[in-house]
């Protein structure tokens, strides 16, 4: 009768359109604490209604994307009592609860953005938000609620204590990096801090963690191609001709598609999991840039069981064949890093991005092979082409001294609430010092007031 109860109350929460049929229909019948649904237009399979309640019929999370056609334009106070208004009477009393902390505008909707405060300051993940258009129609909710305690530290530290704790280990290390969500790399000097927020409290204990480590300071050159094959992208892939392209989507600046081995399988019932496996068994799905017609990413959901009969010196090679087949320059680009294995025991081949001994700060070559059939079955391909850092000088014009002072320029701290865990494992929050800080000092930009 629940189950029942709670696709009623989300259809009519929906207000779903007669000719919309049922997707996924996900219900947690152990805990009973929750109900998910997706609705999907017949005609246009692209736009679709998403509903996740509680077990109590509360609602957790609302999206849409069929949103129809207005010129109507609503002012900002008529939007947020709209956002409002649908807040209160799918959560009642969050006008209590919560406090208003944001508007911000995303993909052409107006988000308001509510959270619970203490001290002032908002706790992370409490609260909601609501996504609307500028005519008014509610396209996204999503509740976060009121969850943990927020003790308030007695006494506090010294933040100078504080400041200090952080600059004694303060180093710097060059490194290539993609930075304001530029295509060009540059080079930069990435700060090394220890990797968490120090407690505010004076009876807190202090994090007995290590510095930030150097993410690649085990990467050693690539090993030799001991038996080089003159064999195609498919074959390590396992692409057979018998493959069918199933869909194509555009997706920017890259492609997208599904390949699929034999017919579809039945779905057993409406449940995520029964979806994702009808979707993806048997398929590869890949991406292609659209300028360099590059492989981007690939995964393979061709399942194959049986023992292990490659070693990892075997896989290893294939992992190799591959990359060199995508970069015929790799031994100049990648670093080959420690070698570790999947839930499934299969080799995961990290190849992280060097030139002229510098590392590239984010983004590597990841590759997944199997020891069962001795097949590539993922790849993710670094952030940027290696062959850009060709461009870059790799000797600095600004000193470690001046990128040290420019940093030290823009260094504070933040008290803010983080999520904690209590002793008896109930979520909660702690007051935190967060050192807020540039991410990177320019190594060839010499301005008096910047170098980022």
């Amino acid at each position: 009768m629940l189950k029942e109860h709670l696709r009623k109350k989300a259809l009519e929460i929906g207000n779903i359109p007669p000719h919309y049929e049922l997707e996924i229909e996900d219900f947690d019948e152990k805990q009973k604490t929750r109900a998910y649904y997706i609705w999907k237009d017949r005609n246009h399979p692209e736009k679709t209604v998403t509903i996740e309640l509680g077990g109590d019929g509360s609602l957790l999370t609302y999206s849409r994307n069929d949103c129809p056609g207005s010129d109507l334009q609503l002012s900002d106070a008529e939007l947020k009592l709209t956002a409002l208004r649908f807040a209160a009477r799918h959560r009642p009393l969050t006008f209590m609860k919560f406090t208003f902390q944001a508007r911000e505008e995303r993909n052409g909707c107006i988000r308001f953005i509510y959270t619970k405060k203490v001290l002032g300051r908002p706790l992370p993940d409490s609260g909601f938000f609501v996504d609307v258009t500028e005519s008014g129609f509610i396209v996204q909710f999503l509740y976060y609620g009121d969850k943990g305690e927020a003790p308030v530290p007695e006494t506090f530290v010294d933040q100078e204590k504080v400041i200090s704790h952080y600059m004694s280990g303060l180093t710097f290390s060059l490194v290539y990096d993609v930075v304001n969500f530029e295509k060009t790399p540059r080079l930069v000097y990435e700060p090394i801090l220890p990797a968490y927020s120090y407690p505010a409290g004076e009876d807190d204990i202090v994090p007995d963690q290590p510095f930030c480590e150097d993410r690649n300071e085990s990467a050693k050159p690539l090993p030799a191609l001991e038996h080089k094959r003159e064999v195609s992208i498919d074959e390590l892939m396992g692409f057979t001709a018998d493959m069918i392209q199933t869909r194509r989507r555009d997706l920017g600046d890259e492609i997208g598609t599904t390949w699929r081995k034999g017919a579809v399988p039945e779905r057993k019932d409406l449940s995520i999991e029964s979806y994702f496996e009808s979707s993806n068994k048997n398929t590869m799905k890949m991406k292609t840039d659209k300028k360099t017609g590059k492989m981007t990413a690939f995964k393979s959901f061709i399942e194959h069981e049986g023992p292990a009969f490659y070693s990892a010196e075997e896989c290893e090679e294939v992992a190799l064949q591959f990359l060199y087949k995508l970069y015929p320059r790799a031994d100049e680009f990648f670093k080959m890093n420690p070698l570790k294995t999947d839930g499934r025991g299969r080799f995961r081949y990290h190849f992280s991005v060097w030139h002229r001994d510098i590392p590239l700060r984010f983004g590597a070559a990841r590759i997944l092979v199997s020891p069962v059939t001795g097949l590539v079955e993922a790849y993710m391909a670094p952030d940027i082409d290696p062959e850009q850092l060709e461009q870059i000088n790799p000797v600095p014009a600004v000193t470690i001294e001046e990128a040290k002072s420019a940093f030290l320029s823009d260094f504070h701290l933040q008290l803010e609430w983080q999520r904690d865990f209590t002793p008896s494992g109930n979520e909660g929050y702690k007051l935190v010092y967060r050192p807020v800080y540039p991410p990177y000092i320019d190594a060839h930009k010499q301005k008096k007031k910047r170098f980022y």
